[in-house]
C-alpha cells in the first residue's frame, strides 16, 4: 500500500510539473474511442448450458452486448530538452460486457462489466539524459505507474490474429517500474532500436507461487501460503528498419511469471518483413515463436482463471509458432483490398493428459469503395483431429474425473464471419480528427475459434452448447449471432 501512494505521489508531482513548464496545450494530446457492439443470439432452447458455467453462458438470455469508452490524455514534447523532459500518460476506461467463463484451450475468462469508470492506465516516463542536458544519440528512459508490458506483435498481419502466439508474454496491468534505453537511427533511415526492462513493484513478491510439482494432485494448482516469486519482462526490438525501401521489424522477448501467475519461463521473438514494390501494394510477412514453460493455456489466451484452474495450471513445456501474410492493395483513389492468411502450430504438453498438437488456419478479407466496407473471414480452430486424453496407466480422479478423452474435430472448431458498413467521412472538430464506422454482420465461432473473430467480440456474446457435438467429455461451445457496431475515434 504505501508503495502505491509513493508511486501515485510521484506520477502526481510529475504532472504538477509538466502543467508548470507547458503553456497554451502544448505537446498535449486527448483522444478517446467509444465502441457498442450489440448481438443477437442464434441459439435454440435446447442450446441452453444451465446454471454454473459463469458469465457469459446461456442460462435464459441469448443476446450479447459490449460497450467500451476510452479517454486518453498524454503529454509528450517533441523534443526533448533541459526543464521540458518528462512525459505522462493516463487512459481512463469503461466497459460493460456480459463477460466470457473459462474454458481449456478455446475461451478466454473476462468477467461480467457493469459500465463503472476507471482509471485503467497512468504513468509518467522521464528522458535521463535530457533531465541533465546530456546530448548523447541513445535515450535512457525511466518509467513508473500503473500499465502492462507487452510484446510488440510484430509477427501479427492476420485481423483474426490467429498467429498472434505471444499474447501470454506480457505483465499484469499493475503497478511497475521500467527501464528503457532507444537510439532512433539516422535521418536517412530513421528507425528504432530499444531495449526495455519492467518489473513488478513488489519485485520478488509480485506473484503467489502455486504447488505444482507432478505428484501434488490433492494442492495442485492452489497458492503456497506465505511463498511468493518475482515477476518480470525483458524485450529487444527493431522497428520499422529500412531495406531498400522495405520495412523490417524484429523482437526478442523473455518474460517470468507473465501475465501475474507463477508460469515460469517464458521466452519468444517474432519478426515483420513488409514487402513495398510500389505506392499501391503492400505485401507484410510475420513470423511468431514462444515457449511456455507452464502454468498457461496458449490457446485461450487466459492463466489463472477463476474456473478450471486445474486446467490451467497443469499446462507445461508449450511450444507455439504461428505465420501470417496479406495483401493491402490500394486499386485506385475509391478501392482498396486487404486480405490476410495465417496460421499457427502448438504443441502442449500436460501432467495429467497426453501431449496435444494443434493446427490453426484462418483468412480473411475486406473491401473498401469509397466508404463503404465489405467482409468476411473463415477460421478453423483445429485442421485436424486431435484427441486430448488422460496418460495411459495414470488415474488422477481429482483432476480428470477418472480419465478424460476429448477429441477436437475440424467441424467443431471452424468460425466465420460476414460484414457489411460504412466508414464515416472523417472531419476536424476542436482540433482532432473524428472518425468511426458502423457495421452489420453475422458470424458463427465454434470450439477452438471462438476467441477469433473481426468486428465482434468474444466476451460480448452470450456462449451455448453445440448441436449434436460428438468430441466427448463436456460441452462444445460456440456463440454468435447477428450483430451491429458502431464505432467512434477522436
Amino acid at each position: 500500500m504505501i508503495k502505491r501512494i509513493y508511486i501515485s505521489v510521484l506520477l502526481l508531482a510529475m504532472g504538477a510539473m509538466v502543467f508548470a513548464q507547458t503553456t497554451e496545450g502544448g505537446g498535449f494530446t486527448a483522444r478517446g474511442d467509444i465502441t457498442a457492439i450489440y448481438t443477437l443470439g442464434n441459439a435454440e432452447l435446447s442450446q441452453a448450458l444451465g446454471s454454473g458455467k459463469g458469465d457469459g453462458a446461456y442460462e435464459t438470455e441469448k443476446n450479447g452486448y459490449y460497450t467500451s469508452a476510452n479517454a486518453y490524455l498524454e503529454y509528450k514534447p517533441e523534443e526533448f530538452k533541459p526543464g521540458d523532459f518528462l512525459e505522462a500518460y493516463l487512459k481512463v476506461a469503461a466497459t460493460h460486457r456480459n463477460g466470457s467463463f473459462y474454458e481449456p484451450l478455446s475461451l478466454e475468462y473476462y468477467g461480467k462489466g457493469d459500465f463503472s469508470v476507471s482509471f485503467d492506465t497512468y504513468y509518467g516516463r522521464a528522458s535521463i539524459f535530457d533531465a541533465i542536458a546530456l546530448d548523447l544519440p541513445v535515450k535512457f528512459f525511466l518509467k513508473a505507474g500503473k500499465y502492462k508490458t507487452e510484446t510488440a506483435y510484430f509477427g501479427k498481419i492476420s485481423k483474426y490474429e490467429t498467429e498472434s502466439v505471444l499474447y501470454m508474454l506480457k505483465t499484469a496491468n499493475t503497478y511497475n517500474y521500467q527501464i528503457e534505453a532507444l537510439y532512433s537511427g539516422t535521418e536517412n533511415n530513421p528507425f528504432k532500436l530499444y531495449g526495455l526492462f519492467t518489473t513488478n513493484y513488489k519485485f520478488n513478491e509480485a506473484t503467489s507461487r502455486l504447488y505444482d510439482n507432478d505428484g501434488s494432485v490433492s494442492d495442485h494448482g492452489l497458492p503456497v501460503v506465505g511463498k511468493y516469486d518475482s515477476q518480470l519482462f525483458a524485450s529487444v526490438r527493431l522497428e520499422d528498419f529500412d531495406l531498400a525501401g522495405n520495412k523490417l521489424s524484429v523482437e526478442a522477448d523473455y518474460a517470468l511469471n507473465g501475465a501475474d501467475i507463477y508460469s515460469g519461463n517464458s521466452v519468444g521473438g517474432a519478426f515483420r518483413f513488409v514487402l513495398d514494390p510500389n505506392d499501391k501494394i503492400k505485401i507484410p510477412l510475420g513470423l511468431s515463436i514462444g515457449w511456455f514453460e507452464k502454468n498457461i493455456d496458449v490457446l485461450s489466451g487466459t492463466a489463472g482463471a477463476v474456473v478450471g484452474i486445474r486446467d490451467t495450471t497443469s499446462m507445461r513445456d508449450t511450444f507455439a509458432a504461428g505465420v501470417g501474410s496479406g495483401l493491402q492493395w490500394t486499386l485506385n483513389d475509391a478501392m482498396r483490398l486487404d486480405a490476410n492468411l495465417a496460421g499457427a502450430f502448438y504443441n502442449i504438453n500436460h501432467i495429467y493428459r497426453d501431449p496435444l498438437s494443434i493446427i490453426s488456419l484462418s483468412l480473411d478479407a475486406q473491401f473498401t469503395y469509397k466508404q463503404f466496407l465489405f467482409g468476411a473471414g473463415f477460421v478453423a480452430g483445429s485442421l485436424t483431429d486431435a484427441v486430448w486424453q488422460t496418460k495411459d496407466g495414470k488415474e488422477y480422479t481429482a483432476v480428470d474425473s477418472g480419465g478424460i478423452k476429448k477429441t477436437y474435430f475440424f467441424a467443431e472448431n471452424m468460425g466465420y464471419e460476414i460484414y457489411t458498413g460504412l466508414k464515416f467521412i472523417p472531419f476536424e472538430r476542436g482540433g482532432s480528427k473524428v472518425d468511426g464506422k458502423f457495421i452489420i454482420g453475422f458470424n458463427q465461432n465454434k470450439g477452438i475459434s471462438i476467441n477469433n473473430t473481426l468486428e465482434s467480440r468474444a466476451d460480448g456474446q452470450i456462449k451455448y452448447r453445440q448441436v449434436d457435438s460428438k468430441s466427448g467429455s463436456g460441452d462444445m461451445l460456440e456463440t454468435g449471432g447477428l450483430f451491429v457496431k458502431m464505432e467512434m475515434k477522436f
